[in-house]
């Protein structure tokens, strides 16, 4: 039997993501008083036909939002990591804005790795990942 071959392909850089929330007025608020984004209606007139938005930090275009078809929860999928620089805060924050801590510092081993889980207003949940130890 021969052994299973393993295909070392190059990761492609990440282009676009995107948030679909029965509810994208509360993620608006909650992120945007956690990392300043802003959002711009898009696509109002395309084949698109639904409710959606360019989420956008420092003017430039991360990733989109789009309000959910149906009023059910987000189904399990990728979760995104936002890079802190103190995490305990950020923690508090997501509490203060009005999300929920899931876990919070947890360690991964070694010197430069934690990260937290929480949810924000609208459902969706996320990450926030640190390389510092506790400030």
């Amino acid at each position: 039997m021969q052994p299973a071959r393993c295909h070392a392909l190059p990761v492609p850089g990440i282009v676009w993501w995107e948030i679909e929330t029965p509810d994208p007025e509360a993620f608006q608020r909650f992120h945007a008083a956690m990392w300043g984004w802003t959002f711009e209606r898009a696509f109002e007139n395309s084949e698109l036909k639904a409710d959606y938005w360019i989420i956008q930090s420092g003017g430039r275009g991360i990733g989109g939002l789009q309000r959910a078809a149906t009023t059910t929860a987000p189904h399990p999928g990728t979760r995104l990591y936002v890079e802190v620089d103190d995490l305990e805060l950020a923690l508090d924050e997501v509490q203060v804005s009005g999300g929920r801590v899931e876990r919070r510092r947890t360690g991964l081993g070694g010197e430069d790795r934690w990260y937290g889980t929480v949810l924000d207003t609208s459902g969706v949940a996320f990450g926030l990942w640190t390389q510092n130890p506790r400030i």
